[in-house]
């Protein structure tokens, strides 16, 4: 398998998976994105990264689906135009750097 494909793939599982938790009501979220977190740290410990670096790399991972969420929720919302629903996206997409200081 090519990395283009490989990459395409993963990419459209993430879209899969943002696309079910908007579905969910916010406090249904969490568990979700902590499943992300565990899966995403293993993998990357499994590719060599050191349990600091993937515990960053799980971190990032889950604050770009946390932030695909936000994008579909506003897309929805605009779709219906409603505004919408929980925080606005520039609060959900603040802070969002390396993942150094997030564990």
């Amino acid at each position: 398998m090519s990395v283009e494909t490989a990459l395409e793939q993963l990419l459209r599982l993430i879209h899969r998976r943002a696309m079910r938790l908007a579905a969910l009501p916010d406090d249904e979220r969490d568990l979700h994105y902590d499943l992300i977190r565990l899966s995403c740290c293993k993998a990357a410990e499994h590719i060599g990264q050191s349990p600091d670096e993937a515990a960053i790399t799980a971190n990032d991972m889950v604050e770009f689906v946390r932030a695909l969420v936000g994008i579909i929720e506003v897309g929805r919302g605009h779709d219906r135009g409603e505004a919408p629903i929980g925080r606005r996206p520039a609060q959900q997409f603040a802070g969002l750097g390396n993942g150094a200081a997030r564990t």
